[in-house]
């Protein structure tokens, strides 16, 4: 679960491919008219234009029956040359490899593992060779023994016997891979024990193809404000960032486009952390594992504010904007309006630029999504736009910012009851799991769509007021001018437990006494024009509310309609419960499952990508024996692969600057002077840049070589998804594996093609 996929993108690709492409006809072009002008002197002009047109008009010739015709001879040649014995080799290892692969490991999902690993590799590499050495075998032997000779003075022109040669031997390969494909997945459904495919009643079927759908990452460090990574607990490779326990810290993953034809009727929680002690812990966590819990949130509030109070001086207001208190943000930017004249130095100039980049990135464009305020969004984005003005080395930027604080504090306090009305918390705790130190396996969770949980002040407040609300719209509230006599009643039918249903009824008509509430038209209003949210929020937070049931407040949550954000955002919290402790995720090692796949489909798209891997091989080498001789070709096609199967990342890495290091030559000489790298080899300043020189012009080389090799590991990926357990993705596995032999195929047919037609058929 270490792998984070990443969709490939098409058009960046064909771009680059055809200025690739581009500059090689280029090169090729112009070898060819040189060679032209060497060989015939002045006409060779005539003679390059000659040959290009006739091998435009070859291209524009070819026969799709002399191809097939061709590719039939092909496939017949290579069962001739005893191709099919692979099977003799394939049967003797599935025939004792279950020896020692059946029961290898005590873990279930290490079991599944080691069998598809093994089952996949000897498939491809068993193929592997056999492609290899038909493909790069197969012209020059046609030259030697002079069969071609024969073909080539027939209709059938040389690029077809290219192509030909080309989709026969990938015809065979891809045979044999669906032969040996099918026994293998047979082979693997029968090896594994039941307790890993779910064959028996009380296990769970571990082989199949989980498809994840991974989120957006960020971490809140200890006072609740929002950070790229969090801890370091000293671990050189920062994979993973460590959340503290018992805190406010928390790892927050965004999930987009969460919806219930999507998602299904539950939300499916796969996850896998890594536990971090500072202290020894209690027995119970010893064995057990680190306490941890995730939390469902909706919380608009603290999408708009939570980056308000980076900066120390706006820490206390930002707090009370993400409180949805207001009246007491707008009371203590008040306060800031008045202290930015008179002690400038609490306001620097580091927190003005960063609530100023608070303001136009996060706090106004929440604003506008969230609900209709326009005066405050307006507020806001005045108020940054002053911070913005405040320099480093300059105080007269504090008095415009005054100005927009103290603005910002009175259109807040106009518009507090509206914002938060339309601004809510909601806060689903779900059940607290364990995550132990040796983790074995993942933690996985299933969670209802309607979701029951302990409200907090809040989210009681919130409720009750949609509650009494709803049966003073529907006119069940009052019976005259007095409550209903079935209100207790209505109240239990809308999932307030007895107990409460009679302290709601108790605490109404105490504030019909005290004259907070009052009857009109058969409704009941709060008085001076209050809002129902407000009235109960002061009531719940002056413990007159106080839940009667033992089990508490008990609301319900539903997980779309409630937690899901308008623009289909799911946000999902998660905190490490254990004093001391500390939590360790990467954004890959939390993601939602959805409906599992068979695991046939994850299977076929490995068989697939190992396909396009045998038919690029195929392509490569029959590509080099219109060149060259067999061995040569063996040779070249064999070092093509190696280096882009092992070491084409590490190229990659190389001319990034990923891998640090100095180059060839540098390097060399810090051998020869034995010197270490960070003091540098001593020479002189234009040796050295005679060094630089020629070692830049190795790191071009390699950068050509990058480009011009293709990418083996691309083709194995698949395999590693489903060696996880996890379904092949189109976008980031199959699609790049397409792209990439497909964009070998087309220029290495022009160049066999161009090879063979202009080459002499004699054998040396």
């Amino acid at each position: 679960m270490d792998f984070n996929p990443t969709a490939f993108d098409v058009e960046a690709g064909l771009k680059s491919w055809l200025a690739l492409v581009g500059i090689l006809a280029g090169v090729a072009l112009a070898i060819g008219l040189l060679g032209s002008f060497l060989s015939a002197g002045a006409g060779g002009a005539v003679v390059f234009a000659s040959g290009l047109t006739s091998y435009v008009k070859e291209l524009l010739s070819v026969s799709p029956r002399r191809i097939f015709a061709l590719a039939s001879l092909t496939v017949k040649e290579a069962i001739r040359r005893k191709a099919l014995l692979v099977f003799v080799v394939f049967a003797i290892l599935l025939m004792f490899g279950g020896w020692f692969l059946t029961d290898s490991n005590d873990r279930a999902d290490l079991q599944v593992s080691v069998h598809i690993t093994f089952m996949l590799t000897i498939i491809s590499w068993l193929i592997l060779p056999i492609a290899i050495f038909l493909s790069c075998w197969g012209i020059p032997e046609d030259i030697r023994i002079r069969s071609l000779h024969t073909v080539v003075t027939k209709p059938a022109r040389r690029v077809e016997v290219v192509i030909g040669r080309m989709l026969g031997f990938s015809a065979m390969a891809i045979s044999i891979l669906l032969l040996m494909g099918i026994v293998g997945y047979v082979w693997i459904q029968r090896q594994i024990p039941d307790q890993v495919t779910g064959a028996n009643a009380n296990t769970r079927n571990l082989l199949t193809c989980r498809v994840p759908v991974y989120g957006t990452m960020f971490f809140l460090d200890r006072q609740g404000l929002p950070k790229t990574s969090g801890l370091n607990v000293g671990d050189p490779w920062m994979y993973r960032s460590f959340v503290e326990g018992n805190s406010r810290s928390r790892a927050v993953w965004l999930f987009t486009d969460v919806a219930p034809d999507k998602l299904g009727d539950s939300l499916r929680v796969e996850s896998r952390f890594e536990a971090f002690r500072t202290v020894k812990g209690s027995d119970e966590s010893m064995t057990q594992g680190l306490e941890a819990q995730y939390t469902l949130v909706n919380n608009a509030r603290e999408d708009a504010f939570s980056s308000f109070g980076v900066g120390a001086g706006f820490r206390e207001a930002a707090e009370s904007l993400r409180s949805g208190n207001f009246e007491n943000a707008a009371a203590l930017l008040n306060s800031a309006a008045e202290r930015m004249l008179t002690s400038p130095s609490d306001f620097p100039y580091v927190d003005c630029q960063q609530v100023a980049i608070a303001c136009e990135l996060q706090v106004v464009p929440t604003l506008r999504k969230v609900g209709d305020f326009p005066a405050v969004a307006d507020a806001f984005e005045a108020f940054g736009k002053a911070a913005q003005q405040v320099t480093a080395d300059s105080s007269d930027g504090y008095s415009g910012l005054s100005t927009a604080c103290a603005t910002l504090a009175t259109v807040l306090e106009e518009n507090a009851a509206e914002l938060f009305q339309k601004m809510p918390k909601i806060e689903v705790p779900l059940e607290p799991f364990r995550v132990a130190e040796f983790h074995e396996g993942d933690d996985y969770h299933e969670y209802p769509r309607k979701l029951t949980y302990a409200g907090d002040y809040e989210a009681t407040a919130r409720f009750l007021a949609k509650v009494v609300s709803g049966l003073n719209d529907q006119g069940k509230l009052l019976d005259g001018s007095d409550l209903a006599a079935t209100l207790v009643d209505d109240l239990a039918a809308a999932g307030i437990a007895e107990v409460n249903a009679e302290l709601v009824e108790q605490v109404l008509q105490e504030e019909i006494k005290a004259e907070h509430l009052t009857a009109e038209d058969g409704r009941l209003t709060v008085a001076d024009g209050g809002r129902w949210l407000t009235f109960f929020n002061n009531l719940v937070r002056e413990e007159r509310l106080i839940s009667q049931d033992p089990a508490g407040w008990m609301l319900e949550a539903d997980l779309f309609d409630d937690l899901v954000t308008s623009d289909g955002v799911l946000r999902l919290e998660v905190a490490c419960l254990d004093d001391q402790m500390y939590l360790g995720m990467a954004r890959p090692d939390l993601f939602i499952r959805l409906k599992d796949n068979m695991f046939l489909t994850g299977y076929s798209k490995a068989l697939l990508n190992i396909g396009l891997m045998l038919s690029l091989v195929i392509v490569l080498g029959v590509t080099a024996s219109c060149v060259v001789k067999g061995p040569v070709s063996f040779f070249f096609t064999l070092t093509i692969f190696v280096i882009g199967q092992f070491f084409h990342e590490f190229m990659l890495k190389l001319l990034s600057g990923e891998e640090e290091g100095a180059g060839m030559v540098e390097s060399a000489m810090m051998m020869f002077q034995h010197r270490n790298p960070s003091v540098g080899a001593d020479i002189s300043e234009g040796k050295r840049q005679v060094m630089e020189a020629v070692d830049n012009s190795f790191l071009g080389m390699l950068n050509a070589a990058s480009n011009i090799i293709p990418d083996f590991s691309t083709f194995s990926s698949a395999a590693a998804y489903i060696e996880n357990g996890f379904d092949v993705p189109w976008s980031s596995s199959v699609l790049p594996a397409i792209a990439t032999y497909v964009g070998f195929l087309v220029p290495c047919v022009l160049i066999g093609a161009a090879c063979l037609k202009f080459r002499e058929l004699e054998a040396k």
